[in-house]
């Protein structure tokens, strides 16, 4: 289990009792990565943001930390059912999924908490990469108390190749992860261009959690890479279902590149 999945805490705050939020993984298992000799797979490890500090216009003229980012995205790229230098890749079936598990750790402090806050996260895809799936969606979530409990659960069988790509290979790719959110409620869905992912706050709740997302996306030209995806991450408020980000917006752009070697 990641040391960087846990973060439970609860404390009192002098006359006014403010909560901190907290994170607790209950299970996790990770077999995205297929076995030594099988063809036309990368695993790419990026740093997105390391303690970055998203900020807003405050009172007199100062500064208010809205969050301090810290969001790491390992990237598993596959090539199934058919080889990428097949002049007819697409007329025989062949795919390119490309799958991000998102980590790292989001802090905030009690300046604004009393609003309750909604720290959320975006990664746009190129238009030729289609997003497929956003693990944990909306609504997923099942309450009990004060806590919200979430499972990632992710299944698929790669068509691949091993042996240098001189045999077929079917690769059982799978992931799980359980984890509970106290006074916090996660987010995500795909979008046009993308995926995004969130974590809404409690009024009075404040603190650090873990960041836990899961993206799937697939793309049906091998020509496509290197690909430029752009990370975004935004602290705003949610009213009627509209979530209107507010302050400082952090944003890079990141190349997925995919050297399919056999």
């Amino acid at each position: 289990m990641s040391t960087d999945r846990l973060e439970q805490v609860t404390v009192s705050n002098g006359e006014k009792v403010s909560s901190m939020a907290g994170t607790r993984v209950r299970s996790y298992e990770n077999n995205l990565t297929p076995p030594a000799g099988t063809s036309f797979f990368e695993k790419q490890n990026l740093t997105v943001f390391d303690q970055e500090d998203m900020t807003a216009p405050g009172a007199f003229g100062t500064t208010i930390v809205m969050q301090t980012l810290t969001w790491r995205t390992d990237v598993y790229k596959y090539v199934i059912r058919a080889k990428p230098d097949d002049a007819n890749f697409q007329q025989e079936g062949g795919e390119i999924y490309i799958i991000m598990v998102h980590s790292g750790l989001s802090k905030t402090n009690g300046v604004s908490s009393a609003l309750g806050w909604e720290y959320a996260q975006t990664v746009k895809a190129p238009s030729s990469v289609i997003p497929v799936k956003q693990y944990p969606a909306t609504n997923s979530g099942t309450q009990s108390g004060d806590n919200w409990s979430y499972n990632i659960g992710f299944k698929q069988t790669m068509p691949m190749f091993k042996n240098r790509a001189k045999e077929l290979y079917d690769f059982p790719a799978s992931y799980a992860e359980d984890f509970v959110r106290n006074k916090s409620q996660q987010r995500g869905a795909e979008i046009s261009n993308g995926v995004e992912f969130s974590v809404h706050l409690e009024e009075d709740v404040y603190g650090e959690w873990p960041v836990i997302a899961f993206s799937v996306f697939k793309c049906l030209d091998p020509s496509v890479f290197p690909a430029t995806f752009t990370f975004e991450a935004t602290a705003g408020q949610r009213r009627d279902n509209i979530y209107t980000p507010q302050g400082t917006k952090l944003s890079k752009d990141i190349v997925v590149d995919f050297a399919f070697k056999p």
